[in-house]
């Protein structure tokens, strides 16, 4: 304990220096000075001497900005009564970076303290955390923090009327501020972080200067405005936001996303959870609790947030050896490979094979493997069956019948934007029909819903008018495109877009700029506050062009990038993908270290028989038409050196299988 001290000394020393000014007139009395690591599970307790308080005092105490409680479990209390939690805080990229602890007051209602020996305890589940210099104010916590109200109403530019938002406070040095007395049945509120229908929600805050910034997810600008909090003086503000990214035909779906009473982990209950899908501008929500179907539509009408989004109740099915989204599923019936409720967070059965089939049994029409990678790439689903990235095949283990992988997901952990694209483009290559994705997984208020997100073929752009069928379809088909912060879509001919196949007669028509070539269309759209710097086109896996976006700092984006390719000689999939700049705007940290943009692919059918055919499935049938002598000709020609894909898989089909990697 006593390096622990020594670490954190400089850091007690500039806190009492930045309160001196905050506390009231009268000392408090000191209950414990010394920090205190608590660990899961652990317990800190404390005797102090002190009288019945007849009014409302204060407890203060300082806690460890660096460490993460996501479940707000750590319960403060004196004499048995709960007085408050130590809530999740989350240090803000962009931030003042060194680690530094918050001061908190938490009340102490009248009749809580007793003449004599009083205890306090901080009990508690989650990450370890840090906590020091408890003292016991005898003002009320109005007085002794000397807050000032602070009212925020949020507006959209178009037509100057309420829009839900995402508020985020932060302080002098860049970092997340606890909010005092903002809770209510249409808020999500966190430290710093304030969910709200944009109606008018009202919080205090210490005297001090603070910046007020508000977004509403990717297709939204953001508004800021610094502020000057005085004791007892009220102030308001009106901030406007505007729209910057225009989606006409595809609607903005987060498809995994949990609660605290649905999943039992996590923070954000059924009613914040639908006020921060709504403030984050998500226009269809997969409810998809582990091994739990919840049901939106109460909690929908009962935050009154109907309108904002179309709600569909799924369930991850979560196992040792890997998770899945599975949707629709009925909520009165029993989830996959399990019973009626809530079920264990790990189920029993283990077999993807029985399960994804009594998935499909229960009314399934999507399902989703999540997070590969996770919780390791060794330990995840692709490291267990031992997945070959250049093949696409796992060498042991079932067949991959789902119908989308997570590519883009915060729990992914690949060494760089590219390993998980990559992998998928091998699985597009062996044959198989697997949609890229992009969802959040969110389990918290602080983490935004929508973060990574799929933007999805709808036959209308209206929520209230959206058809469940068009969302099985897009996720099916791979009618869709995943979106980090940048929305892209790709096409052929202004006609064809992800998930078509292109005919031959077609490809030809798009040779705009010479022979054996074929021009695709690239759209690219992003907010002011995010930067795409450049697009990538792949052909059956293999990058064939790249070319700079020339986003323009502090401006949307919104080009569309005419790129030529040469013609490949069988049938190819092509996909685009887009790279851009980390994001450290407070409210928003860009999933890894880039914001991105991958469509799912347009498949070329070069040979004209009406059909698309995968590399492997082309290798397949060359190797029954030719020759031995003609295929040691054609592995050694120009036209495969232009195919790797197919060369590849001609080699492992005639038994020359390169090396797993």
């Amino acid at each position: 304990m006593r390096q622990l001290e020594k670490r954190y000394l400089s850091v007690f020393f500039l806190v009492a220096s930045c309160w001196g000014t905050v506390l009231a007139a009268a000392e408090p009395l000191s209950i414990d000075d010394q920090p205190h690591q608590i660990k899961n599970g652990g317990v800190f307790e404390k005797k102090f001497t002190a009288t019945v308080n007849q009014s409302e005092y204060v407890l203060f105490f300082e806690t460890d900005l660096m460490q993460l409680s996501p479940s707000r479990q750590w319960m403060v209390a004196i004499n048995g009564s709960d007085l408050g939690q130590r809530e999740a805080y989350k240090v803000q990229k962009g931030g003042e970076p060194r680690r530094w602890f918050y001061r908190i007051g938490l009340p102490v209602p009248a009749g809580t303290l007793k003449n004599g020996e009083n205890l306090l305890t901080v009990t508690g589940q989650g990450k370890t955390i840090v906590v020091s210099n408890f003292e016991l104010g005898s003002h009320p916590l109005k007085q002794s923090l000397q807050l000032g109200k602070v009212t925020v109403k949020i507006h959209s530019a178009d037509n100057n009327q309420p829009i839900p938002a995402r508020v985020t406070v932060v302080d002098a040095r860049g970092q997340l501020v606890k909010l005092y007395g903002a809770r209510t049945l249409t808020t999500a509120v966190r430290p710093g972080i304030l969910y709200t229908l944009g109606t008018g929600d009202t919080f205090s805050l210490p005297a001090g200067d603070y910046t007020i910034y508000v977004t509403r997810g990717m297709e939204w600008g953001v508004a800021k405005q610094a502020i000057t909090v005085i004791s007892g003086k009220p102030q308001s503000h009106t901030l406007v936001i505007s729209r910057e990214v225009k989606t006409p035909g595809f609607v903005a779906c987060d498809s995994h996303i949990h609660t605290l009473p649905g999943s039992g982990h996590g923070n954000a209950t059924y009613e914040e959870r639908m006020i921060t899908i709504a403030g984050e501008g998500i226009e269809v929500a997969i409810a998809t609790d582990h091994n739990h179907i919840s049901d939106y539509n109460q909690p929908q009408h009962l935050t009154g947030t109907q309108d904002h989004f179309h709600a569909i109740a799924g369930d991850e099915v979560t196992t040792k050896n890997g998770h899945f989204t599975a949707f629709p599923l009925d909520s009165n019936k029993a989830v996959p490979g399990g019973i009626k409720g809530r079920n264990p967070l790990f189920l029993k059965a283990n077999d993807w094979v029985k399960l994804i089939a009594d998935m499909r049994k229960k009314g399934a029409q999507v399902v989703i493997l999540n997070h590969p990678y996770w919780p390791s790439i060794k330990k995840g689903p692709y490291g267990v069956f031992a997945f070959n990235r250049q093949l696409g095949n796992s060498l042991s283990g079932p067949e991959f019948s789902f119908n989308g992988i997570e590519v883009a997901q915060p729990a992914n952990k690949t060494p760089d934007p590219f390993y998980a694209v990559n992998d998928w483009l091998a699985l597009l290559n062996r044959g198989a029909k697997i949609t890229a994705v992009g969802a959040s997984d969110t389990h918290t208020v602080t983490d935004p819903v929508g973060q990574a997100r799929c933007y999805l073929e709808s036959s209308t752009d209206e929520v209230a008018k959206i058809d469940n069928k068009d969302i099985y379809r897009a996720y099916v088909e791979g009618r869709a495109s995943v979106a980090v912060g940048i929305f892209s879509k790709l096409s052929v001919s202004g006609k064809y877009s992800m998930g078509d196949i292109v005919p031959a007669s077609k490809i030809a028509a798009a040779n705009k700029n010479k022979a054996g070539a074929i021009e695709v269309q690239l759209q690219v759209s992003a907010p002011s506050w995010v930067h795409p710097q450049r697009a990538m086109i792949y052909v059956n896996g293999r990058r064939v062009a790249e070319q700079a976006i020339g986003a323009i700092e502090d401006q949307p984006t919104d080009k569309v990038l005419s790129i030529t390719i040469d013609l490949p000689p069988y049938d190819a999939n092509v996909v685009a993908f887009v790279l851009g700049d980390e994001i450290k705007l407070p409210g928003w940290a860009a999933v890894g270290k880039a914001t991105q943009a991958i469509t799912n692919p347009i498949f070329l059918d070069v040979d004209s028989d009406g059909e698309y055919s995968s590399p492997r499935e082309t290798a397949q049938r060359l190797i029954g038409k030719l020759s031995d002598a003609q295929l040691t000709i054609l592995m050694n020609s120009k036209k495969l050196k232009a195919e790797p894909a197919v060369k590849l898989h001609l080699k492992e089909l005639l038994g020359k299988s390169p090396d797993n990697k």
